[in-house]
């Protein structure tokens, strides 16, 4: 890949996809046998199996059919896919764990410090996947930076988005 455009393309557009599919699956209650928790006590009984299975899959899928209608000529599409989708959902445990030890319960927000909630809620798997891309040596740190920026940018446009569209419960 020649250009930085082409690596927000390849890192985001198989994301979008992927995390709006599985906004779908999850309010048509899809793959119901996927649906058990993680780790309930820890990141709450929103992060479940379904999540960890069909968003890396369904990026590995993206990404490989990107590769193949582009000229990126993307190196393993489908086993960057998969771990990019792996580190944004990986990326959310962090804060889920956070929430669930001061009390906050899955799908609920803090009484207390919202401005900050909200931005690790919207950055956090941006900050993961970014990471995760950079170690892989795909693009430098200022790269790295920019995408994390844009990406976090993207997220949360993205979460207005399917909120109007009423695929996301709330923000």
């Amino acid at each position: 890949m020649s250009s930085f455009l082409e690596h927000i393309t390849v890192v985001l557009a198989p994301l979008i996809v992927s995390n709006t599919l599985h906004m779908l699956v999850v309010k048509r209650e899809y793959f119901e046998w996927l649906k058990q928790p993680i780790l309930d006590d820890a990141f709450g009984s929103n992060k479940t199996w379904r999540g960890f299975v069909f968003v890396p899959l369904v990026n590995a899928v993206g990404l490989q059919i990107l590769d193949v209608v582009s000229s990126y000529n993307v190196q393993n599409a489908f086993g960057l896919g998969f771990m990019l989708g792996f580190a944004y959902m990986l990326f959310e445990l962090p804060n889920s764990y956070m929430k669930r030890k001061l009390g906050i319960k899955s799908g609920q927000h803090s009484s207390k410090n919202q401005v900050w909630f909200a931005l690790i809620d919207k950055t956090d798997s941006a900050f993961g996947v970014s990471l995760f891309y950079f170690l892989l040596g795909y693009i430098d740190y200022q790269y790295g930076i920019l995408l994390f920026l844009l990406s976090s940018l993207t997220h949360i446009f993205a979460s207005f988005l399917l909120l109007k569209l009423k695929l996301k419960q709330s923000f």
